[in-house]
């Protein structure tokens, strides 16, 4: 994944090379309409969560603060929407364009404590990426 994407690829293809990362079980984007999150391009298990208000859950807050979230263990976090029970941390990222919240992006991890901040970084730039696809 090190290196340049090309400026060709689509939301769907970034999202897979994501979902390559063996930690990364769970790759997706919530895309902010009105005050909810809807769910786009995803890969990995089928998720219950496909509208999440901005009051509720990581995603929730993720856009409302307009800061990154990485979550150690999810049970510990009394804003986490349990999608699957074999989640065990989060890392969500906002995508923003024009100094305004465009969406988020989201990865789940089977693992605990699965995201550091070189995970951090790298949602960041392809959120960036993403904030000019949308």
């Amino acid at each position: 994944m090190r290196g340049k994407l090309r400026a060709d690829l689509s939301i769907e293809e970034i999202i897979g090379l994501l979902s390559s990362i063996p930690y990364f079980d769970w790759v997706g984007i919530y895309i902010l309409e009105g005050d909810e999150l809807v769910l786009g391009p995803y890969r990995g298990p089928v998720t219950p969560h496909v509208r999440i208000p901005l009051e509720r859950g990581i995603c929730g807050r993720v856009a409302r603060t307009g800061r990154a979230s990485i979550v150690d263990d999810v049970l510990s976090d009394d804003d986490y929407l349990q999608c699957n029970e074999s989640v065990k941390s989060e890392i969500v990222v906002p995508i923003k364009g024009d100094d305004r919240i465009l969406g988020v992006l989201d990865v789940d991890s089977k693992r605990p404590a699965a995201f550091d901040e070189l995970d951090k970084g790298l949602l960041e730039e392809v959120a960036l990426i993403l904030s000019r696809l949308l």
